[in-house]
């Protein structure tokens, strides 16, 4: 959709091409910006700028050329504005003489231009509403997208950061939807994978035959994912602790050295113990492998354990500078903070010191497992579908309660014969070939780049079972021949963004066409206050409870603010306005930042979040609410205030903004647009008395209400988030 606003932009700027040639500059590639100060709805142009710059550094070379740096710097900005100017004073005489804007200056160089705000206030309401809920909405484009977002693992939770990936990859293909693309939603889930095998292989080993209820079973195979990932790596946490302490803290190693030369007098705990001891006392790093039998360990745990507990108990209560004396090089001292952290991690460890012994057999046992997924053992394979369809209820219950219906889905376990049959091929056309016993790309060298850039792309393992690449290449195969797909967007976090590069090279080695327009958008991690959230360790925060608490905090916002509505309205108010705010919460940072996630503050009807934004909303809806009927011809947009032309500038940006987040893939573009839409309606609505006014003020400023009512609504829709008429 070109609005009035666009459509008066482009005829600014072919005027201006006009007058600079036939003034003997030549027509130019420049671009319109809206006028930045409040209350002028107009449009400016610094073309003036790229020529008299061009003009200053041919005629004045020779001036120029005898002065410092720093003096030449400023004499050619002090000639460039004031040529500037010069050509900006020749163009607006010219497009004066044209005529149709309110009116053209030049100010500083640039061409300032204004409208005339009464007819383009009249075309832009009458555009609004007559288009309605596709005011905004994009000419039909001729290529399809398929963006891929989600992409859950089975046999793990579905926690809080999961939620930033959905609302990203379902805002983005909203918008691009509404911008005019066919647009499929895929969902591509890892149903199988180590993760899925640890998982199995704990399920049997310590809790076959359990199962708890049904709406709790996705959660409690997350909970068992868990238990296995901290059985397996527990001899590698138990040192990295260790380590952590030798290295950041001197009192640690201080009372090691000690407690080194106490045992050696009081317990026969032989040599190996006392070894293990100066090495943490000297800040050497230990591994696993180092506790070299049981009678080491045996003899290790009690006593060190014992230490390191009431050491860590006794530090924490110390102010730091008690701690110890810093040295030269020495790093900062640790905080109470630290030791708190430090406590809690040797706590956990400590509740499974019996694990120890047993850690090397469970990692056979999981390689074993691998085996049964391998061959495909038929009790093996029915487990896992079962569990697998476990996770899946709770995916399906999770996307039902946002709003988020995906056109494709795609697995793993589907995907990996594929991929083998693609490594084959890759291999007999040249474009991999083994290296050291693997399966390679070696993306750089075949693409004939000198800088290492892409590097090499493992393609498969050495054993023949498959890795990320192997079927991620079989994905994209698969999407660009069966679904004909023209582009391909990835919503993938920030720490795969090499990897999907090297995906799209090998894709283009292959001779795909649509590898040109591949795009990775990436995302950091969500935090909460308390800090960040680890699967392994355990302190995961799970989606279903933060959305639990998000909706049970705002409806006792809505009972607070609006005491006398019905239970059944303040239920679904409070539904609409909690999963708003947890929606808006993912969307309203740059995808590239890492997020902090606080209630309170994305439950705000103040700040920057989605109850402000619905709030407007239902203020627009009172208003029109006590009015029988819109008025829509007629209207008379005369002596307006900043405030009006605020607000009809914004409501005109809407489409040219659809256009800008499609192309950039980028929904923080609407995210911000909607808080800055709510934003100048509140500045009109406190401004500006609307069912009071007289007229013609009174309809004109009854159709501006119903139209930013209107992209309101299609703003917050293309971020899945409900407008409700009443909070």
């Amino acid at each position: 959709m070109v609005t009035t606003f666009q459509t008066e932009e482009r005829r600014a700027a072919a005027l201006i091409n006009d007058a600079l040639e036939a003034l003997g500059y030549g027509r130019r590639e420049f671009d319109m910006r809206a006028i930045p100060f409040t209350g002028v709805w107009g449009t400016s142009a610094s073309v003036c700028y790229q020529i008299a710059t061009e003009q200053v550094t041919a005629e004045h070379a020779a001036e120029l050329e005898g002065l410092s740096k720093k003096e030449a710097k400023r004499r050619t900005q002090e000639l460039v504005r004031q040529r500037a100017q010069e050509i900006a004073e020749q163009v607006a005489a010219r497009l004066r003489e044209v005529g149709g804007f309110a009116s053209v200056e030049a100010t500083n160089g640039y061409i300032n231009i204004t409208f005339d705000t009464d007819r383009f206030s009249n075309e832009l309401v009458r555009a609004v509403l007559t288009h309605g809920k596709d005011y905004g909405r994009g000419e039909p484009k001729s290529e399809r997208v398929m963006v891929e977002y989600s992409q859950p693992n089975t046999h793990k939770a579905f926690h809080i950061g999961h939620l930033r990936n959905v609302c990203l990859g379902n805002a983005l293909s909203r918008i691009m939807r509404f911008a005019g693309f066919d647009v499929l939603e895929a969902n591509y889930i890892g149903d199988i994978g180590l993760h899925v095998i640890k998982t199995l292989w704990c399920y049997q080993r310590f809790h076959r035959g359990e199962e708890p209820p049904r709406e709790q079973r996705g959660r409690w195979l997350g909970e068992i994912y868990t238990e296995a990932d901290q059985r397996l790596n527990y001899r590698q946490d138990v040192v990295d602790l260790l380590n952590d302490l030798a290295r950041n803290d001197p009192a640690f190693r201080e009372a090691v050295d000690r407690m080194m030369k106490e045992l050696w007098r009081a317990h026969p705990v032989g040599e190996d113990v006392a070894y293990l001891l100066g090495q943490i006392a000297h800040a050497r790093e230990i591994k696993p492998d180092a506790f070299y039998d049981d009678a080491t360990i045996a003899h290790f745990w009690p006593i060190v354990g014992k230490q390191l507990t009431q050491m860590l108990e006794a530090a924490r209560q110390r102010p730091p500078q008690q701690t110890a004396e810093r040295a030269a090089g020495e790093p900062e001292l640790p905080t109470p903070a630290d030791y708190e952290a430090w406590l809690e991690r040797w706590e956990r460890l400590a509740a499974h010191l019996d694990w120890w012994p047993h850690v090397p057999e469970w990692q056979r046992e999981v390689r074993q497992t691998f085996q049964l997924w391998e061959t495909k053992d038929p009790a093996f394979v029915a487990l896992w579908k079962e569990t697998r369809d476990w996770s899946l209820e709770e995916f399906n219950r999770i996307y039902e309660q946002l709003d988020v219906h995906f056109d494709v889905w795609f697995y793993e376990s589907e995907v990996e014969e594929l991929g083998r049959q693609i490594v084959q091929e890759l291999l007999e056309k040249g474009i991999a070939e083994i290296s050291d016993g693997l399966p390679v790309v070696k993306i750089d060298e075949k693409l004939g780049l000198e800088k290492e850039t892409y590097r090499t792309l493992p393609i498969l393992r050495s054993d023949g079972t498959t890795l990320y690449s192997t079927k991620d290449l079989a994905l994209t195969k698969i999407k660009f021949e069966q679904y004909h797909v023209d582009r391909a967007i990835w919503v993938v976090d920030v720490r795969q963004s090499l990897y999907l590069q090297q995906i799209f090279k090998v894709m283009e080695l292959w001779g795909f066409a649509q590898a040109a327009k591949c795009y990775h958008l990436s995302y950091e991690t969500v935090m909460l206050p308390t800090g960040a959230m680890s699967s392994r360790s355990g302190n995961v925060v799970l989606y279903e409870d933060v959305a639990d608490r998000v909706l049970r905090r705002a409806r006792e916002i809505i009972d607070e603010k609006n005491p006398a509505l019905p239970d059944e309205l303040k239920e679904r108010i409070a539904r609409d306005v909690g999963l708003g705010s947890m929606k808006y919460g993912m969307l309203m940072r740059d995808n590239n930042r890492v997020l902090v996630f606080d209630i309170e503050e994305a439950l705000s009807f103040e700040g920057h979040a989605a109850p402000y934004i619905q709030y407007a909303h239902a203020r627009a809806c009172r208003i029109l609410e006590k009015v029988d009927t819109i008025p829509t011809e007629g209207l008379h947009f005369v002596d307006l205030t900043p405030e009006e032309i605020n607000l009809i500038q914004h409501v005109a940006a809407f489409p040219s903004d659809v256009e800008r987040a499609a192309s950039e893939y980028k929904p923080l573009v609407i995210a911000n647009y909607v808080y800055e839409l709510a934003k100048r309606f509140n500045d009109f609505y406190r401004a500006c008395p609307v069912l009071q006014a007289p007229e013609p003020q009174r309809s004109a400023r009854l159709a501006l209400v119903a139209a930013a009512r209107q992209t309101l609504v299609n703003g917050l829709g293309l971020l899945g988030i409900a407008a409700p008429e009443i909070m």
